[in-house]
């Protein structure tokens, strides 16, 4: 984890950690996840030092969202609102979306999603899917943070496109980290992955 975690910090993951090294942020990682899961079981519990390349870059919100896009989406859940709070961590500027409003008309919707970007008023209705989060949506909510921040947020696919599926896996990143991700973990990203089937086709 020593060497994915130093290529990470190259990629400007765990910025918060910056006065430590990499066993220190281990360390302080264990002990959050430990704490955590024990408050989920209620009880001591020990979830283990071992993480893969994925699961400790997602340890960084600020950079990192994974979504199950099945989130039991409803009109109690407030999927929705909760999201957009993550999102706000992830653009790396707290407080840069406030005034959260998640309304259903019914419970198979329309629903209407209503806060501030940058104190900018934004309106949203996500598609029903029934427990599903409507992706489309949260890229367009995606693509409007990007334009405030000027950074881009990135889908990524994993190596050889082992993380697609029905999860989302979304990184804040400018060009340069991404190529670093690219070259160093052999992290593909969506649009690339479709260039290289487009070109292929193109070859048959």
């Amino acid at each position: 984890m020593i060497n994915t975690l130093k290529v990470l910090r190259e990629a400007g993951f765990f910025t918060m950690y910056s006065n430590l090294n990499e066993e220190e942020i281990l360390d302080e990682i264990y002990k959050k996840r430990k704490k955590a899961y024990s408050e989920i079981f209620n009880c001591q519990y020990d979830p283990g030092r071992d993480l893969s390349d994925r699961e400790l870059a997602k340890q960084d919100y600020t950079k990192f969202l994974y979504l199950d896009f099945e989130a039991g989406v409803c009109a109690q859940n407030k999927v929705y609102a909760q999201l957009l709070e993550v999102l706000d961590e992830l653009s790396g500027r707290r407080n840069i979306i406030t005034n959260i409003v998640e309304q259903w008309e019914s419970e198979t919707g329309p629903v209407m999603v209503s806060f501030k970007l940058n104190g900018e008023p934004k309106r949203y209705e996500p598609a029903y899917y029934d427990d599903w989060v409507d992706q489309e949506s949260l890229e367009e909510v995606l693509s409007d943070i990007s334009k405030v921040i000027q950074q881009a947020f990135h889908l990524c696919i994993g190596p050889n496109g082992e993380w697609i599926g029905q999860e989302g896996n979304y990184i804040r990143l400018t060009d340069d980290e991404r190529k670093i991700l690219e070259t160093k973990l052999h992290w593909q990203f969506f649009d690339g992955f479709l260039k290289e089937m487009h070109a292929k086709s193109e070859k048959q």
